[in-house]
Formats: structure tokens, C-alpha cells, sequence
């Protein structure tokens, strides 16, 4: 059983942000979801769907990394999963804004994440502003 256990967690995770395209098909796996490339000459975009109409688009660089994530659906996602060790960063930016019932929105230095919605209407997006390929602006990740 500790085998199993040390086994399921050696596996990949989300393709979170900043990390490797590898794991996308993890997320598709976790998700039981179908997932299509789409691939331009500057970036391709890996994306998740499910019949319940959550949909997770991975944003990932020529080189491998995933350089944003956005989601939308009838609930938001994981957080901690879809960005990772940025999450922490996050949660620490929400935590100044409590009392303020709005669209949780980020803007530090590097990270941008703006996740708002309502009950099954849910969307988002989070970026990297220093991966951006060249060529590549912030409202591609959509």
C-alpha cells in the first residue's frame, strides 16, 4: 500500500502554470475530458473539455512551458493545481482584499490571474507576463 501511495504521488500533476507541457495529459486523464492542439507558430494551445462545459485551455511556449491557463465552466477549477506554486502568491494577494465581494483579480510583477463568474457561469485566466513568447500579448490567453 506505501507503494502505491509513493507511486501515485511520482506522477505528474497538472500542467500548471510555469511548469511542463508534459503533464497536460494528466489534466485530461484527471478531468475524463477530451483534449485538442491547436498550434500556431508561436505558441500551441492544449485544450481540455468535458461534457459538463468546463473547459481548460493550456497556453505553452515553443520550448515546453505552460505560459498561461484560463478555464471556464459551471464551477472554477482547482486553483492550487492549474497555477501551481503561484497559487500561494495568489491566495496571499486575495487575502488582503477579503470584504470586497468582486472578481478575484491579481496583478503582481510577473503573475496576472482574474477569475470572476457566477453560480455554473465561471471563467478565468491566469498568465505569466515573462514567458510570453515574443510576438505573443496578454489577450491571447483567453
Amino acid at each position: 500500500m506505501l507503494l502505491s501511495a509513493l507511486a501515485a504521488a511520482a506522477l505528474p500533476g497538472w500542467a500548471v502554470l510555469g511548469g511542463a507541457v508534459e503533464s497536460v495529459v494528466t489534466d485530461q486523464a484527471k478531468l475524463q475530458a477530451n483534449r485538442k492542439v491547436m498550434q500556431s507558430r508561436d505558441y500551441a494551445i492544449h485544450e481540455i473539455s468535458r461534457d459538463d462545459g468546463t473547459v481548460i485551455r493550456e497556453y505553452v511556449t515553443p520550448d515546453g512551458k505552460v505560459f498561461g491557463v484560463s478555464w471556464s465552466g459551471p464551477g472554477i477549477p482547482d486553483l492550487s493545481q492549474l497555477l501551481g506554486s503561484y497559487n500561494t502568491e495568489f491566495q496571499n494577494t486575495m487575502r488582503g482584499k477579503r470584504g470586497r465581494r468582486s472578481a478575484g483579480v491579481v496583478r503582481n510583477a510577473d503573475l496576472v490571474v482574474e477569475s470572476s463568474g457566477h453560480l455554473r457561469a465561471f471563467h478565468g485566466r491566469a498568465y505569466l507576463s515573462s514567458l510570453l513568447p515574443s510576438g505573443v500579448t496578454e489577450e491571447t490567453v483567453k
